[in-house]
């Protein structure tokens, strides 16, 4: 009898993840929100500030409580009936998804604006990772991201969500082309090309997005394959990225007049970008000059101290081609941002530069193994303690109107700009006289500033010294056309005086500014109504019902 041996059937071993490896694998993600939330969960019960946010939410309540509008935002300026060409269907279509849950309430608004930057830093870990960073350098990356406070106008400000919506959008579009690079695929085109497209229907600085994602991947080439690769693919990757431009560019030349009115003024601004650069380095590593209203006067010590410091790095680490590429993804991820002519500069624009920043620190730290010493512990430890105490108490100056236009002054006390605002904030709680102040700082400090002569007639308006506040509205309308408010102010002090004809003129004169202003078509409807002319208020009425808006 032969001997039979038993072979038992080998049993497939699962991998079950063990709580432990669940938890080291969120540990990272779950500090960075809960860092984030230290820094910006206090933001989730602020108020209007009266800084764009009104205009946006407040005055659009009407046009975003229909969605069938969603095409409309497509075909139109930001603004919508102005003379800018701010194209950014997508920024504005955040917007009317909150109103459908929260109205016109702050709250769900800003609970948006902070889930868009802690899914922003959790989404950079990924992003470091991909680049090549070590796993702890891509959480300390991340981390500095989420705490720095250079971001708080981008995340406590509702307004500031235009550029860090473009972040967020950044980061997606460039982990959609790091994965198509490393194994490409049409889908993985497709996604990446997708990606670039909407950054593009966020914001304009997207345009700068193909130079970068080739450095990028130039930075991290270590097997000097680039230029084979790139050889190989150049068609695909010119048509995936020139079919979302052109499309861009069609949809801006359908939805405006003039697509690109900022052209003549790019030679004006260009010498002064420069400065403001000088400023913006600064900011990202010495948090000392953040300002609501940021303008020249503030200190350029830290941003001359940043570049000789980026300078000497640039000269002694190795490699440098990931160094270099951070510093040209700062440059050019604000620059484009700095050609449009305003009188100050906003923080929130470093958003999605301060990527590039993060590299050229991560770059660094994996040269040297800094971050491994005792003292390179402390200062980074250091640093990111410091953001942290600085954004809580910089996100507390944009809780209200009254916080952020009374810091915004002290800390800009040469911005007329935050005059005028100040000024308006006294004129909502009818403190005319404090309003004036301000009012008339504002002009002299800078007599070009926009809204303030219109702003001064509504004062002297109230203090009944109608003269002088027909004087100013008239001097605003002659500098300022396009501003329907001032022919509406001017309507209603001609009313007061008891001239109905030049009244209804004024109003009439408003709409042809703004077809959208609803204000003159109420009080022309209820003229009219009075004037038993049912034609002309069943006019107004239905222009009314255009808006969304019924009278009683």
């Amino acid at each position: 009898m032969t001997p039979t041996t038993s072979t038992s059937t080998p049993t497939p071993v699962t991998h079950t993840p063990t709580i432990r490896v669940l938890a080291e694998a969120t540990l990272p993600y779950a500090l960075i929100v809960a860092a984030g939330l230290l820094v910006y969960g206090n933001s989730l019960f602020f108020d209007y500030t009266y800084f764009d946010d009104q205009e946006l939410i407040f005055n659009n309540q009407y046009f975003f409580g229909d969605l069938s509008n969603v095409g409309a935002l497509f075909m139109d300026d930001m603004w919508r009936f102005t003379e800018d060409t701010y194209y950014r269907p997508l920024y504005m279509l955040t917007y009317m998804l909150d109103f459908q849950f929260t109205g016109v309430d702050m709250f769900g608004y800003h609970l948006t604006s902070v889930v868009i930057h802690l899914l922003s830093a959790c989404l950079l870990v990924v992003l470091f990772g991909a680049v090549g960073f070590s796993r702890r350098l891509s959480f300390l990356g991340a981390l500095v991201f989420v705490v720095h406070p250079v971001h708080v106008q981008g995340v406590s400000w509702i307004p500031g969500r235009n550029d860090s919506f473009l972040g967020l959008s950044v980061i997606l579009a460039t982990l959609a082309w790091l994965r198509y690079w490393q194994a490409p695929g049409r889908g993985r085109w497709a996604l990446q090309s997708l990606a670039f497209f909407c950054t593009l229907l966020i914001k304009e600085p997207a345009f700068v997005l193909p130079p970068l994602l080739l450095g990028l991947v130039w930075a991290r080439d270590d097997d000097g394959h680039f230029l084979k690769k790139l050889q190989a693919r150049w068609i695909a990757v010119a048509i995936g990225w020139t079919i979302p431009a052109i499309s861009w560019f069609w949809l801006r030349w359908l939805a405006f007049d003039n697509p690109a009115p900022v052209i003549p003024r790019l030679v004006d601004n260009i010498g002064r970008a420069g400065l403001v650069l000088v400023h913006y380095f600064g900011k990202t590593v010495i948090p000392v000059s953040l300002r609501t209203v940021a303008d020249l006067h503030a200190p350029l010590w830290p941003g001359l101290l940043v570049l000789a410091l980026i300078g000497v790095l640039l000269a002694r680490v190795r490699p440098r081609r990931m160094l270099w590429l951070g510093v040209t993804w700062f440059v050019l991820m604000v620059f484009p941002t700095l050609l449009a002519g305003h009188d100050f500069y906003l923080e929130e624009r470093l958003y999605a530069p301060l990527v590039g920043m993060l590299l050229f620190l991560l770059c660094v730290l994996e040269s040297t193994a800094f971050h491994t010493r005792p003292i390179g512990r402390a200062l980074l430890t250091a640093w990111i303690v410091l953001s942290v105490v600085v954004g809580f108490n910089r996100s507390q100056q944009f809780s209200d109107r009254w916080s952020l236009w009374e810091s915004a002054v002290v800390q800009s006390p040469q911005s007329a700009f935050a005059a005028n605002n100040l000024g308006a904030i006294y004129f909502l709680d009818q403190r005319y006289g404090e309003a004036r102040v301000q009012y008339e700082r504002a002009l002299a400090l800078d007599p070009t500033e926009p809204m303030v002569r219109n702003n001064l007639g509504q004062v002297h308006h109230q203090l009944e010294e109608f003269d002088t506040a027909a004087s100013y509205y008239e001097a605003e309308i002659q500098r300022n056309p396009w501003y329907p408010n001032s022919h509406y102010n001017l309507g209603l002090l001609w009313d007061r005086l008891n001239r109905p004809d030049d009244a209804v003129r004024e109003w009439e004169m408003a709409i042809e500014v703004d077809p959208d202003y609803a204000a003159p078509y109420e009080i022309l409807a209820r003229y009219h109504q009075q004037q038993n002319n049912p034609e002309r208020v069943q006019h107004y009425l239905n222009e009314l019902r255009r808006l969304g808006i019924t009278l009683d």
